[in-house]
């Protein structure tokens, strides 16, 4: 019995010593997989250099001159920039080094040698290498090369790139570049700008009574207000060869040929030129369009100008092309604001005095007066307002600016008839008043067309019509509104002044520009000659309807 309990003790301690054991073997095997991992890596490193390929695991370039992929194209006499750029994708140490080789006569201005080490993925490294090509140097193109001598563990891979650098003379240089076309003023595209007329600049100019009072009153206005436009500038490359060139431009007096400052004023302290330029690298048998910022001053003054726009070589001081545009710079139009600031307050005025005694107004019209006033408000909007809304586009679309040649069949011989017959029929003041407050109504109820321009308008036309059927004796005390000349002249009269004021309500509100030509145009034909026959026709149409209602 006793030896039985002993071997039970000796297999109890024979097990504690069996998890001990285990233990430091667990121990000796991380230890061997660390040693292992260690012995690998190199292994593996030393495999992945073994399959390095330099074409797949990196990107070499050049660019001469920076910027130009390809063929490059210099004139003598100029200071170029070659671009190297050298980036890895492999994950580990790549020693580089990188030699740029010349054509004889190039001078350089910096180390052609260049060493580095990139230490992972996505490492790069770029330089700038600046060359002079000298002013004798015979035309003709040159071949650069780039060799990159890559180290990858133990083995060493070369990398050569290769590209061309054309050197011309001037004159063939400019016989390739020509600039082809310039808008002024243009959108930030380099496209044109519709709101202002072609070849003209607009100024701020301030006003010739505010320059008067600041002179009398020794006073002074401390602003910096800068307008902000652009130049288009289309540049045609003749050549084949990409050719980098920087576009600049000059505003002279066209009688003295100096620049004038108040169009290339100093901004933050700087040069102007520091910001009115552009670069553009044109590429062989190609056209571009670039657009070149220009400012105005406050101090700019209205007159003619030249623009002269220059196109430089990159590099190269040498203007290789020039272009000369006359322009205009006009000033802000005070007659246009007058004219809707008084047309305003008429119409204010007259809405005013309309809304103070409408008892009294209406009490000079008899009822079936006031029911005819508004059966000729409603056959105008249904004449004319309805038909409008699709006529308008569609004659735009067809007769573009000529458009009013048909439009002004409805809105102004048609309207004119309908106006001269009433004032046949109920020949009394405010007879008119009314019957475009009819319109108006109905335009803003069922078209919507409740807008400032057609308040102003309207008004301005039933103020103007009132006052000289009074003064004309066509309404009043002893009316006499079948006179058809008078009525056509009064009518003509009345309806240029209101055109020509709703033309500077439209440039002032909605700041849209009106040729001078298009403007007498519409006066002339629109304004007094439709509205004229208009007048003509609607006296023989009073007469009739009053023998009806007779």
């Amino acid at each position: 019995m006793k030896m039985s309990r002993t071997g039970r003790r000796r297999c109890r301690k024979s097990g504690k010593f069996s998890n001990k054991e285990k233990g430091s073997r667990m121990k000796n095997i991380i230890i061997f997989l660390l040693v292992l991992g260690l012995a690998i890596q190199p292994a593996a490193a030393l495999g992945q250099a073994e399959d390095f390929e330099p074409e797949d695991m990196t990107t070499f370039l050049i660019q001469v001159p920076h910027g130009v992929e390809g063929n490059g194209l210099a004139v003598g006499g100029s200071n170029l920039s070659a671009y190297v750029f050298f980036e890895s994708y492999y994950e580990g140490n790549m020693n580089v080094t990188v030699e740029l080789d010349f054509p004889e006569g190039f001078v350089l201005q910096d180390k052609t040698v260049h060493s580095f080490l990139l230490r992972t993925e996505y490492d790069d490294w770029y330089r700038l290498v600046d060359f002079y090509v000298p002013a004798d140097l015979p035309s003709g193109t040159y071949n650069i090369t780039a060799t990159a001598l890559v180290e990858v563990g133990e083995k060493q891979h070369t990398i050569v790139r290769k590209t061309r650098l054309k050197v011309a003379s001037k004159e063939e240089v400019a016989e390739e570049i020509e600039v082809s076309g310039l808008t002024v003023p243009s959108d930030e595209d380099g496209y044109g700008d519709p709101s202002h007329p072609a070849s003209t600049l607009v100024i701020r100019e301030t006003s010739p009574a505010l320059k008067k009072l600041l002179k009398v009153t020794d006073l002074k206005i401390d602003r910096e207000e800068l307008t902000s436009t652009y130049i288009g500038v289309e540049l045609s490359n003749r050549g084949d060869s990409k050719v980098p060139v920087v576009i600049t431009y000059d505003i002279l007096d066209i009688k003295t040929g100096e620049p004038v400052k108040a169009f290339k004023p100093a901004i933050m302290g700087m040069d102007a030129d520091t910001f009115c330029y552009a670069t553009l690298t044109l590429d062989p048998e190609s056209s571009s369009l670039v657009s070149l910022p220009l400012y105005i001053s406050e101090n700019a003054m209205g007159g003619e100008y030249l623009l002269r726009v220059k196109v430089k070589l990159t590099g190269s001081d040498w203007v290789a092309v020039t272009k000369d545009q006359k322009i205009t710079a006009i000033s802000r139009k005070w007659g246009p604001i007058i004219i809707t600031l008084v047309s305003t307050l008429l119409g204010l005025t007259a809405t005013g005095f309309f809304f103070s005694r409408p008892e009294q107004i209406m009490d000079r019209f008899k009822t079936r007066n006031l029911v005819l006033i508004a059966l000729f408000g409603t056959v105008s909007f249904a004449a004319i307002n309805l038909p409008m809304t699709i006529l308008w586009e569609l004659s735009h679309a067809i007769f573009g600016p000529f458009s009013f040649l048909f439009t002004g069949l409805f809105h102004e011989v048609l309207l004119y008839m309908l106006i001269a017959s009433l004032v046949v029929l109920i020949p009394k003041p405010g007879v008119v008043s009314l019957f475009m407050l009819v319109r108006f109504l109905l335009g803003g109820f069922i078209t919507g067309s409740f807008t400032p321009i057609t308040f102003i308008t309207m008004s301005l036309s039933a103020i103007l019509l009132e006052g000289l059927m009074y003064a004309a004796g066509i309404t009043g005390k002893n009316p006499n509104p079948e006179n058809r000349f008078r009525m056509g002249i009064v009518c003509g009269i009345a309806d240029m002044a209101s055109g020509y004021a709703s033309f500077s309500v439209w440039m002032v509100l909605y700041r849209l520009f009106y040729s001078d030509w298009y403007i007498m145009a519409n006066i002339l034909i629109d304004g007094f000659l439709y509205t004229f026959i208009g007048a003509w026709f609607g006296i023989s149409l009073g007469n009739r309807l009053k023998k009806v209602a007779e």
